[in-house]
């Protein structure tokens, strides 16, 4: 078996946009309708930033070689 050239790690957090449509149209003063993608990230990405700095465990991450494949 050979090694593969890279490896990737990867950490994935998922947040359900349902949660967070009616801060953001309220916030905005806009309807659900009129809510972005952009708007979404803006609004979660202190979650993110304080998702991403909690410590780690093997189980946390996926690893990857350089085709995606799951190591």
């Amino acid at each position: 078996m050979s090694l593969p050239e890279h490896i990737n790690a990867i950490r994935t957090f998922t947040y359900s946009t349902d949660n967070f449509i009616d801060d953001v149209a309220m916030s905005n003063e806009i309807s659900k309708d009129e809510v972005t993608t952009d708007m979404l990230t803006d609004w979660i990405k202190d979650w993110v930033a304080e998702d991403m700095s909690s410590p780690l465990s093997r189980h946390d991450i996926v690893f990857q070689d350089e085709n995606g494949g799951e190591l």
